[in-house]
């Protein structure tokens, strides 16, 4: 025989698989929630942080601001985009990708730097 519950609420037989009453709609317990499945990263998705999209871009934007004459603005989006990769990766562990960010904040820091070095010389030069 099949296991039953009875409303709290009304008195009305129910079957126990049932998760609200079939006369007043009245929950009767939880439903179960199947469990969350993760996979192994261990392949090449574990060294590139697909799931932290600032961190993978600071990092884009760090290398390209070694470029000569689009270094600063890349540098500078590059350590808008590092923080914010950086504070995503605190709150998500799972999402990885603060070493992406370090390297973007410390390329453009290291670009910005460079970048306005090198213009301040040659406006003291002319």
């Amino acid at each position: 025989m099949d296991d039953v519950i009875f409303c709290r609420k009304c008195g009305q037989k129910n079957d126990q698989n049932n998760h609200q009453c079939t006369q007043c709609s009245y929950l009767l317990h939880e439903p179960v929630r199947p469990a969350i499945i993760i996979q192994d990263d261990s392949t090449m998705g574990g060294l590139v942080p697909y799931k932290n999209a600032s961190a993978l871009l600071a990092y884009y934007l760090g290398i390209f601001a070694l470029l000569p004459l689009l270094g600063i603005p890349f540098g500078i989006a590059s350590l808008v985009f590092g923080i914010k990769g950086l504070k995503f990766a605190g709150k998500n562990p799972e999402a990885k990708g603060a070493i992406h960010a370090w390297v973007g904040i410390v390329l453009g820091a290291f670009c910005l730097v460079g970048h306005g070095a090198v213009f301040v010389a040659l406006a003291t030069m002319s």
